[in-house]
């Protein structure tokens, strides 16, 4: 964070960007914070425990899909995950370069 003492060293322009950077990188922050706390609160007032019934039904339901065919692979299952990983990793490095940039 820029003090105002080093304002005074830059020129005007070079002072405003660096303060937009900055409160661009705060309003970010806060509203990924804001994002994050709303799914968990949805998350927690969507839990609730199955009922045996509807354990049974589901239960069926993956017996049928199967007796069906419906299934995939372990292999291509374990692919997905490894794809889906890589991609959120790629994702975080992305915005940890841009706010190491700010």
């Amino acid at each position: 964070m820029q003090t105002a003492a080093n304002y005074q060293d830059m020129s005007a322009v070079d002072a405003l960007w660096t303060l937009y950077r900055q409160q661009s990188q705060w309003v970010r922050n806060a509203l990924r914070d804001r994002i994050n706390s709303q799914d968990e609160k949805q998350e927690s007032e969507q839990l609730k425990p199955y009922t045996m019934e509807e354990i049974n039904a589901m239960l069926d339901a993956a017996e049928a899909d199967i007796a069906a065919g419906r299934t995939t692979p372990h292999e291509e299952s374990m692919r997905q995950a490894r794809e889906r990983i890589a991609r959120k990793a790629r994702m975080e490095r992305k915005e940890s370069v841009t706010a190491e940039a700010v």
